[in-house]
């Protein structure tokens, strides 16, 4: 399992060391939520699950900023908003795609007898014991919609 944090500051060194100020702002602010994260929770270092849940976050976060910036029509903050989900992204297990996401509903729905609305709360239960982290939970609901 990877250490979200002690990854973030090791790059954040090298990219103070390579004069890298975009991508170092990116971590400096990555580090701070983590840490933030942290000590809200009253803990000295969280699990890797709940760091990735933060760096998730952030991904969304900038995702809204990067769709209200094009609809403003203002490419200069779509594109910087764009390059920190790009750095983000970097630090998060690869991501399913859709193709993927709709094999992985079928198949645990399958398991579980999944009879439509009532059955989501199983279904998400099994999905997030197996998947948790791995597919935008938007593609997971759509992929549900479309078998109910």
């Amino acid at each position: 399992m990877a250490n979200y944090l002690d990854k973030l500051t090791n790059d954040m060194k090298a990219a103070m060391k390579a004069g890298d100020k975009p991508r170092l702002e990116v971590l400096r602010m990555l580090i701070s939520e983590l840490k933030k994260k942290a000590i809200d929770a009253k803990v000295d270092n969280l699990p890797d699950d709940e760091e990735a849940a933060v760096l998730q976050k952030a991904i969304k976060t900038r995702a809204d900023s990067v769709s209200q910036a094009k609809a403003a029509n203002r490419p200069e903050i779509a594109a910087k908003e764009q390059f920190e989900i790009d750095v983000i992204t970097g630090y998060l297990p690869k991501q399913m795609d859709a193709a993927e996401v709709t094999a992985r509903v079928k198949e645990i729905a399958a398991a579980i007898g999944y009879q439509g609305g009532k059955d989501t709360g199983r279904f998400m239960k099994e999905w997030m014991a197996k998947y948790k982290g791995l597919a935008d939970g938007k593609l997971v609901q759509d992929a549900l919609k479309t078998l109910g």
